[in-house]
């Protein structure tokens, strides 16, 4: 797959910085950008391909586990059909709080994600 636009790389990194700094302000920049070109990617794999729903499941992706879509009543909604805006919305209709906690405590972490476990 080729690399995804910089502006998309960009918009993510900056929505992150402005919206959850918390969650990026131990990483380097190096770090940050190299999870947020492996979360489009992953995003990209769910057939996500919108800017603004590439930004939401990269944020979950640095919210909640990097590997949440891993978690199976999650990775279930995921591949429920309709429009990607449809499809995300359904992502928390059709799951319970305790899957995200699960997805949050069972997680591999970047390490998986990023091939390096």
């Amino acid at each position: 797959m080729s690399e995804p636009p910089e502006e998309l790389v960009d918009h993510i990194i900056t929505h992150l910085g402005e919206q959850q700094p918390e969650l990026i302000a131990s990483i380097g920049d190096a770090e940050v950008r190299r999870r947020v070109l492996a979360g489009i990617a992953r995003a990209h794999a769910h057939r996500f391909v919108q800017p603004e729903s590439v930004t939401a499941f990269v944020t979950l992706m640095f919210l909640v586990a990097p590997d949440f879509d891993s978690h199976p009543a999650i990775a279930r909604a995921l591949r429920l059909h309709g429009s990607e805006p449809d499809r995300l919305r359904l992502l928390f209709q059709r799951t319970r709080e305790e899957d995200w906690d699960e997805a949050t405590a069972s997680s591999k972490g970047w390490p998986s994600i990023l091939g390096e476990s």
